[in-house]
């Protein structure tokens, strides 16, 4: 498996889901070998589907990490695209908290 900026965008996903959760992928798993297998065959760390529901930032950050979990690092978002879907998010959640004043 060749290696490149795709694994770092992939790693920045599990640092979404840290900060949603509060936990690390795969918590449960001590053995970094395991995870590595289940990350190479396809799993994914759950994520409960009430994230998706809970706020305007959080349902789009699981958005975003969903992209950079994508399996296929040729079709996974580049860090500029997250980049910019961040900063898009952040745009209208101002322009949200704006309306409601």
């Amino acid at each position: 498996m060749d290696l490149d900026e795709g694994i770092d965008v992939y790693t920045f996903g599990n640092n979404i889901y840290a900060l949603l959760t509060g936990l690390w992928v795969f918590y449960d798993i001590d053995d970094d070998s395991v995870v590595q297998k289940k990350v190479i065959n396809g799993t994914r760390a759950y994520v409960d589907s009430r994230w998706k529901k809970r706020s305007y930032i959080e349902s789009e950050l699981v958005d975003v990490m969903e992209k950079c979990w994508v399996h296929d690092p040729k079709e996974r978002i580049d860090i500029f695209q997250v980049v910019h879907l961040l900063r898009k998010i952040v745009k209208e959640n101002e322009a949200r908290k704006s309306r409601e004043k």
